[in-house]
């Protein structure tokens, strides 16, 4: 049988790739908790279980709570542009933008428009084939409602 420490670093490291592929930035917090526990289980072998638990979960809340928001300014916003500073997320596709429809928009059904050099789920209120150019109307979050031009 394997020593908690490598149980609790092989879970860190699961936590920290799993962050690379999902969107939210939550799991670093709780890969960090692990690698935490990993740290104690293997400085203090006797550790208790309810104590491993104990600490990965002060840890993984503690980091998540005073650093989630420090690390998604740090990666996810730009310095204040002309207009005020938006969000690279707002930055990206503004009201009045063109694109191309990449996959056919058949109401109610959604269709798919690159737009800004990234592919977006696009809505409209009539019927668009894939190929047309379009203007974006509006955005609810990473979706676009767009109309052909």
């Amino acid at each position: 049988m394997l020593d908690p420490a490598v149980y609790w670093l092989m879970i860190a490291v699961m936590l920290c790739v799993l962050e690379l592929v999902t969107p939210g930035f939550v799991l670093l917090f709780f890969g960090v908790g692990a690698a935490a526990t990993a740290l104690v289980s293997w400085l203090l072998p006797q550790t208790a279980i309810a104590l491993q638990l104990a600490v990965f979960i002060v840890v993984s809340l503690a980091s998540f709570f005073s650093l989630r928001g420090v690390m998604r300014r740090r990666f996810f916003s730009s310095a204040p542009d002309s207009e005020g500073g938006e969000d690279v997320d707002q930055q990206l596709v503004k009201p009045g933008d063109k694109g191309v429809v990449s996959a056919g928009i058949a109401p109610p059904a959604e269709g798919r428009v690159k737009c800004a050099g990234t592919f977006w789920r696009a809505a409209a209120l009539e019927r668009i084939e894939e190929g047309e150019i379009v203007v974006v109307l509006r955005r609810d979050g990473l979706l676009l409602h767009v109309e052909k031009i």
